[in-house]
């Protein structure tokens, strides 16, 4: 038996590695505090992975990670033995686990280069900004510590098709336009239908097979000429699948 298989599922393809997979985690809590631990890692592809550790990691910051990544999932460092990579942590949940409290995190890997800005303070937080040719994220400095809220806010473009709901039988207006941010409960999208603040609409991301009925939040105008305004939309029969984003085509490593 080969040391990959391939598994498809809902149209989707993700290699299950037969080994298990661990990382080195390094957290630096100042210039001269760090912690390591080394941890199983539950979920990793190109752009992201999750694990669990003994300790708390702050979200919006980035941590280092040195792993042996299957070469069909690096951005750089074929062939090597180890893959070092930064990611930003995006959630640190805690849970016990035979009456031991440990933490579930989650990060999206930015790459090895250490922005200037982590090495002068490596308590600076961060936002994802978007993202490379090479399916890794950017990121930009934020003023303020990370805000704890219910869902984690993605600054990821992708292809979403909106739907007014008419009462009468009447076909419909349909736009299709890309995403400035999205989270689990919602997103921000540019859209020019005569769409008011209240009104319901049919939202769907054919690529992340997800469809839902959504209600506008806020419209803002666009104070560039010739922009559709931007529409703030709120989920209200589901949640978007944050983890088709985070891990796109993910490794699930076998760790029995």
């Amino acid at each position: 038996m080969s040391s990959t298989q391939t598994i498809t599922s809902e149209n989707r393809r993700a290699l299950r590695v037969s080994t298990s997979l661990k990382t080195i985690v390094q957290v630096k809590e100042s210039n001269e505090e760090s912690w390591k631990e080394v941890t199983a890692v539950s979920t990793v592809s190109r752009n992201g992975a999750g694990f669990s550790l003994s300790r708390k990691c702050e979200v919006g910051r980035l941590i280092s990670l040195v792993l042996p990544m299957p070469d069909e999932l690096r951005a750089y460092n074929q062939g090597t033995e180890l893959y070092p990579v930064l990611g930003l942590v995006q959630h640190c949940n805690a849970v016990t686990v035979d009456g031991e409290t440990v933490y579930h995190v989650g990060v999206g890997f930015i790459g090895k280069e250490v922005p200037e800005s982590f090495k002068q303070d490596p308590t600076q937080n961060y936002r994802f900004s978007g993202m490379n040719a090479d399916g890794l994220w950017t990121v930009t400095e934020v003023k303020t510590a990370f805000k704890a809220r219910k869902n984690a806010r993605f600054w990821k473009s992708i292809e979403v098709t909106i739907s007014q709901m008419k009462k009468d039988k009447g076909e419909s207006s349909k736009e299709t336009a890309k995403t400035k941010d999205i989270s689990a409960s919602g997103f921000s999208i540019p859209c020019s239908l005569d769409i008011a603040i209240g009104d319901k609409v049919k939202v769907a991301a054919k690529e992340f097979d997800f469809y839902a009925i959504a209600e506008v939040r806020n419209r803002k105008e666009s104070k560039d000429e010739g922009q559709p305004p931007t529409l703030h939309l709120q989920f209200i029969d589901g949640e978007f699948p944050m983890n088709k984003i985070l891990f796109e085509h993910a490794v699930a490593p076998d760790l029995n």
